[in-house]
This record gives structure tokens, C-alpha cells and sequence, in this order.
């Protein structure tokens, strides 16, 4: 099919190599076009065949989102067109699937098998990462982390139960540290990170067996922070000598009621159980500076508190 050069292209204006929409290439009039010698070049046979093309694609209305490219101008090289082909639009990427809440999964950590669904994985940023890597399988084989697993089953308890489950351990430094950079690794953060290690704080109130007055060994920072202490307490200055003591910052003092559960009663407000009462024990009081000591039998009430471990600086 022949194209006459005289109705082709307005002109002879060539037109520049580009994207145009769809809409504006409807509106070529093929009927309205110019006369060729104007351009000051002769039609080729491939200038014929664009114009046919052309001509087809408004005949049918067959729009595309991306539209044909237009005749380069017959001064560029006609072979940049032929380097540079229509690129098929690109089909949208599938959505991510995800599997349901309920769904059961395995995770081998460390070469420990935890059971646990897929809600639960969720909630660790490392592991929901992990798992949307496995979600595009047809299969979802058992999910493998490198890590400790004994500590992970103390993270997999916070995912489940939304706190933390340390119970005795919570008093072993080296095993909450662990445990907070592991938190870090999978994910968890703070505010969420295990609690600071705790330690347990010993008070003692005891007497001798044959008079009534009642002592206090403890911290001496336990009696000086409460600001109701005044009047209580009265410090035993000849207490504290022995090394032990000074790194302990134990100090002794004397109640000044000789009600036990009085003193029972004061500590109990301030967090402290009894832990076990010794009795017969050998005590040993210094009574003077100049180091004039009293020995007996008496009875110790040991009392226990846990408190939160701050390093010195």
C-alpha cells in the first residue's frame, strides 16, 4: 500500500523522537498533512510505513499505554530507532502473601525446635523479616536462626505472654546481659528489653537470748533514705570495722522498741520478707571503741529484698 507524499506530514516538519499520550496521536489528521518537499528530503520506504501504521491505528482505535514512538527526524540515524525498541509495559508485582495468624510454624534456633504461630513470630521484627523471606515458597520448610537457644526460649515466653519470665534468673548478671543484646538482635527493644538485672539485699534484726534490746544489721543507705527513720534507729558507732563490712557498707543499729514485730512490721513496709529465722547462733557485739566485745547465743531474723543492680561508676 502506497501513501501519497502530499497528504503525509504537515509541512515536511519532522518530528523529534519522544513518548506523547495516547489522545494527542488520536488527533493526527492524516487527511491534513502538508507537502513533503518542504522538508528537503525524499520519503523512504520506511517513512511510507509509518504513515501506514498510523493510519491503521486510528482507523481501529487501538490505544495502548505506551504509545508507539514517532518518526525520528530524517537528519538523526534511522538505525537509533531500531536500537531502541518499545518496551512492553511491565506487569504489576504480585502482593506479598501472608499467612494467616493462626497458622503453626517451627523455628529450629540453635538446633532447639520451638512451636509457636505466626501471629507470635510477628511480634519480633528479625522473624517477621524472616518469615515474609519464606512466605513466597509453595512449601514453608522450618525456619532456621543461628542463635542461643536456651535464650530464645526466654524470648519466645515475652513474645507469648507479653512480659518478661526470668524468675530466679533474674539475679544472674551475666545472664540478663546476654539476654537484653539478644532481645536487641531479634528485634526487641527498649522499652521492652529484659529488666535490669536484680540482687537480693539482706537485712537482719536479732537479740541476745537473755536481754530484750533488738539490733539491726544492714545497708546503712536502707535506714538513711527513709526520711521517718529519725528516732528509730540509733547507729552502733564501734559496728563496721572488719573489711567485709566496709565493702558491704554494713552498718548496726539499735531499735528503739523492743517489739520484734515492730521492727518486723517497719522493714516489711519497705519491701523486705522474712527468709528464715536462725536460732542458737553465736553473736558477736562490740561494746566500746577501745574493742571490748559481747558473746552469746541469740536469735537472728534473716530478711530479704530484691532490688534492681546499679554498678558502681
Amino acid at each position: 500500500m502506497s501513501v501519497d507524499h502530499e497528504s503525509a506530514f504537515p509541512g515536511g516538519q519532522p518530528l523529534s523522537i519522544g513518548r506523547v499520550d495516547s489522545d494527542n496521536i488520536g488527533r493526527i489528521d492524516l487527511n491534513s498533512l502538508g507537502d513533503p518537499a518542504l522538508s528537503g528530503a525524499p520519503w523512504s520506504e520506511e517513512d511510507e510505513d509509518l504513515a501506514e501504521c498510523i493510519a491503521a491505528w486510528q482507523e481501529n482505535s487501538h490505544k495502548t499505554s505506551d504509545v508507539m514512538r514517532i518518526l525520528p527526524s530524517r537528519a538523526s540515524n534511522r538505525d537509533d530507532m531500531r536500537k531502541d525498541p518499545i518496551s512492553p509495559p511491565r506487569p504489576a508485582s504480585p502482593p506479598r502473601a501472608k499467612l494467616p495468624s493462626s497458622q503453626v510454624l517451627s523455628i529450629n534456633v540453635g538446633g532447639t525446635v520451638f512451636t509457636t504461630t505466626a501471629s507470635t513470630i510477628r511480634k519480633s521484627r528479625f522473624l517477621e523479616e524472616l518469615l515474609h523471606q519464606h512466605t513466597g515458597n509453595k512449601v514453608l520448610n522450618e525456619l532456621f536462626v543461628d542463635r542461643s537457644g536456651d535464650l530464645f526460649q526466654y524470648i519466645l515466653n515475652f513474645m507469648r505472654a507479653g512480659r518478661w519470665l526470668l524468675f530466679e534468673r533474674s539475679s544472674d548478671l551475666e545472664f540478663v546481659e546476654a539476654l537484653r543484646e539478644e532481645a536487641a538482635f531479634y528485634g526487641i527493644t527498649e522499652p521492652m528489653h529484659p529488666p535490669a538485672p536484680q540482687v537480693t539485699e539482706h537485712a537482719t534484726i536479732w537479740q541476745f537470748r537473755d536481754e530484750p534490746n533488738l539490733y539491726v544489721d544492714c545497708c546503712e543507705q536502707t535506714i538513711r533514705e527513709d526520711p521517718a527513720h529519725q528516732g528509730l534507729f540509733r547507729l552502733c558507732k564501734h559496728f563496721g570495722g572488719l573489711p567485709l563490712d566496709q565493702i558491704a557498707q554494713t552498718k548496726r543499729f539499735k531499735l528503739a522498741s523492743h517489739s520484734l514485730q515492730s521492727g518486723l512490721a517497719y522493714f516489711a513496709m519497705r519491701g523486705f520478707r522474712l527468709d528464715k529465722v536462725v536460732e542458737s547462733s553465736t553473736i558477736i557485739h562490740i561494746t566500746s571503741a577501745d574493742g571490748q566485745t559481747r558473746c552469746g547465743h541469740g536469735t537472728q531474723y534473716i530478711l530479704v529484698r530484691p532490688i534492681v543492680y546499679a554498678p558502681l561508676a
